[in-house]
């Protein structure tokens, strides 16, 4: 045993459909979504501005007009959550309640985002509010974090108790209109507002805060670390690199030496915000991003959102794993069968891979049965040889194959011979095999 695999692997939210057969098929255990006063408080709920106050709330929530927020929530305008962004035409129609309810049912761990203002500057009225600076601007800032997070937990049981506070706040193309201390201060404000409602009404609940949820290659998160490590309990950042594990060891470097040096380390966004899903060398390169950030060391990392399940908008370059029209780009298959190999904190075993033109990592669940994923994305075929006879497995085990003709498809369920696998792995491809434990 060497450490554990990744314990959360998810997406990204889009705004063209949502649709738990998706979540299902893929094997995913957390969805991000992004929150926020242009989704749902596209006017000031209350119509006056700065009021209620905090300590108007503290004294009685239901100063909160909640009729309102049952409204947007449960009939959106247009009959679609996303009515925030896109064409209306396009977007997926349901409410915010049946996401969430459809997540708690299925077990789902939700990544939520709050933040004033999105990638379009909405909504109007809010744009006094970015950055906060007056009292007024604050009341209304503690007030929209608090009902989020009252209106998922507490006036319903949703179970949403990870927030990131805005998204991107070093891109300006994302929305936010601060400085890196502003961003501090709506951190500390947010933070109030959340762990307000915990202490007061969850006492027993853990909640978790997510911070700087930068842009990759940012040197935020080392400032965030030094200025603000009370505010938060989790590293969570953009890395759309290549290769991952770059970033993520720079990140590392950071949380080394404070108090965050064993939290949980995020990736909100990562593969492609432009095009590739559909590359077979992309969708190798996607599993072998997955396997760096299960290895042990300082490549880990705790969790992640891949940017993102479905498209933003037809013609957007947004374009998700699904298109538009529900069809499955290729790097879906890859994901998913990277998935089913890595996701849930497994026990992850030393492997020595006998070629070193492939990647292979090999995980253990709580059955017992072990997992072995390897990607050769190679131009030449290489014979495979994996000895686990050390393992005390069933002799059959079952062999996926992703490829440009196999997309994680089941291709054979072969003998091991004297507790070794061998097969050819074809060029430019991966393997799964799942081995039954004995006992």
């Amino acid at each position: 045993m060497t450490g554990v695999s990744t314990r959360y692997i998810g997406a990204c939210e889009g705004n063209l459909n949502f649709d738990r057969a998706d979540i299902a098929d893929l094997g995913i255990n957390t969805y991000r979504l992004y929150g926020g006063m242009s989704r749902w408080e596209r006017e000031d709920d209350d119509g006056a501005y700065g009021l209620p106050t905090i300590a108007q709330i503290k004294a009685n929530p239901d100063v909160i007009p909640w009729e309102q927020w049952d409204a947007v929530m449960t009939n959106p305008v247009g009959g679609s959550d996303y009515a925030f962004s896109g064409t209306p035409a396009e977007l997926w129609q349901g409410s915010a309640r049946t996401i969430f309810e459809t997540l708690k049912q299925n077990h789902i761990r939700p990544v939520l985002t709050i933040r004033n203002s999105d990638p379009g500057w909405g909504p109007n009225w809010a744009l006094q509010l970015n950055p906060p600076r007056t009292k007024d601007d604050w009341n209304e800032w503690w007030e929209h974090v608090f009902a989020t997070a009252y209106w998922l937990n507490v006036r319903n049981d949703y179970h949403v108790d990870d927030f990131e506070i805005h998204n991107e706040p070093d891109n300006r193309q994302q929305g936010w209109g601060g400085n890196q201390a502003d961003y501090f201060e709506l951190v500390r404000v947010a933070a109030d507002a959340i762990t307000y409602v915990y202490r007061t009404y969850l006492p027993e609940r853990q909640f978790h805060i997510h911070a700087p949820k930068t842009i990759g290659g940012s040197q935020w998160p080392a400032d965030t670390l030094k200025t603000v490590p009370a505010y938060f309990d989790t590293i969570n950042v953009h890395n759309y690199d290549r290769d991952i594990s770059l970033y993520v060891r720079r990140v590392r470097t950071w949380m080394r030496g404070t108090v965050h040096a064993r939290s949980p380390l995020w990736l909100g966004e990562w593969g492609t915000y432009t095009g590739g899903y559909n590359s077979l060398n992309f969708s190798l390169n996607l599993i072998k991003n997955m396997i760096r950030a299960s290895q042990p060391g300082d490549t880990y990392v705790y969790g992640s959102h891949i940017f993102s399940l479905y498209g933003w908008g037809r013609n957007s370059d947004f374009e998700g794993l699904i298109d538009a029209d529900g069809r499955r780009r290729l790097s879906y298959y890859a994901f998913r069968m990277a998935t089913r190999a890595l996701q849930g904190g497994r026990t992850v075993l030393l492997s020595t891979p006998t070629s070193s033109d492939t990647l292979t990592i090999t995980t253990r669940d709580e059955t017992g049965n072990v997992y072995v994923l390897l990607v050769n994305d190679q131009n030449s075929p290489h014979q495979i040889t994996i000895d686990v006879s050390q393992l005390n497995l069933s002799p059959e085990y079952t062999l996926w194959e992703f490829s440009k003709s196999a997309h994680d498809v089941v291709v054979a369920h072969p003998q091991l011979n004297e507790g070794k696998a061998s097969f050819s792995s074809s060029a430019q491809s991966a393997y799964l095999l799942q081995l039954t434990s004995n006992t």
